[in-house]
């Protein structure tokens, strides 16, 4: 029979740091989890972790075992929560990160409405650029915009989205309106420093080979929403996922350019670590940010 109890131990010296850390957070003393995480390795013939007098590390093995008992405790929580209650509450803490300009048009208000249905759940939120990694950051979700890179975490695509040239119309007044992608290149354009390639564009028409477009930056900017707010101060023009700039285009205060013209596609995920089992706050939080992107796309398209 295997000892469950160790793989807590496990788990709290992992999210710890430390074997002191650990015992404090359990109420037990240093030595129990010390011993336990001893016999815990012998039974798994493998090290788990690497320590000193002041340091503790996972090892490659550990880290990967980490994942597994802690989806294997929730599992368990889970289903002795269900038993005591008769449904599934979510409960807990629910550990969230996604791209900047994404999470502020997105993912807050979708955090605000599942915690006013679920205030049993503390919700911890990251907005970074930086693709961190669900395993090494342990974030129960990591949205990714745009296109995904192989990885061993669990990808599930929420939506796709569109890319536009997109202007103030108050600049085009003062310039030439662009009829082919060719023309982009004489108007001041913005740039997003935070994308590999962002001077080089491909434009596809209708029945038209692909154009390979470079622009020259007047200006670079490293967040979406910045961006958008120098196109639509009239600083020049930008290419940006329709969702950001759906409403703008609504309102007149930004204009699409080459309308007849399509620029690749790319997608939303949401990217999980590489484990069979979901806590109740992580479905049902995918669940309510859903709901708010398929409302938003719909309206884009209602009013497109």
């Amino acid at each position: 029979m295997r000892n469950f109890t160790r793989l807590q131990y496990f788990t709290a010296i992992a999210e710890a740091g430390t074997i002191t850390a650990a015992a404090e957070r359990l109420n037990i003393t240093k030595a129990v989890v010390s011993k336990q995480l001893q016999l815990l390795e012998a039974e798994l013939g493998t090290a788990l972790v690497i320590r000193n007098s002041r340091h503790l590390k996972l090892t490659e093995r550990g880290a990967a075992f980490y994942e597994s008992a802690r989806a294997a405790l929730m599992q368990i929580e889970e289903a002795y929560r269900g038993a005591q209650q008769g449904n599934e509450v979510p409960t807990g803490e629910l550990r969230v990160t996604a791209p900047l300009d994404f999470g502020v048009a997105f993912v807050s208000e979708a955090t605000a409405a599942f915690a006013r249905r679920y205030p049993q759940v503390s919700v911890d939120l990251n907005f970074t650029d930086a693709r961190l990694d669900p395993v090494e950051n342990r974030f129960d979700i990591a949205f990714r915009v745009g296109w995904l890179k192989d990885s061993a975490n669990i990808a599930r695509k929420l939506a796709d989205f569109q890319q536009f040239a997109v202007a103030a119309p108050t600049l085009m007044e003062s310039l030439d309106r662009p009829s082919v992608p060719d023309d982009l290149i004489a108007l001041p354009f913005i740039a997003n420093r935070a994308l590999t390639d962002a001077d080089r564009w491909l434009f596809q028409g209708a029945g038209e080979p692909a154009r390979n477009v470079a622009l020259t930056p007047a200006i670079r900017a490293n967040t979406a929403m910045g961006i958008k707010a120098c196109a639509m101060a009239g600083g020049g023009f930008a290419i940006l996922p329709d969702f950001l700039v759906n409403d703008a285009l609504r309102d007149g205060s930004l204009v699409r350019l080459l309308p007849d013209f399509t620029l690749i596609s790319g997608g939303i995920y949401a990217v999980f670590p590489p484990t069979p089992f979901r806590s109740a706050a992580t479905r049902q939080f995918l669940h309510v940010l859903q709901g708010r992107l398929h409302a938003a796309f719909r309206n884009a398209l209602a009013s497109g």
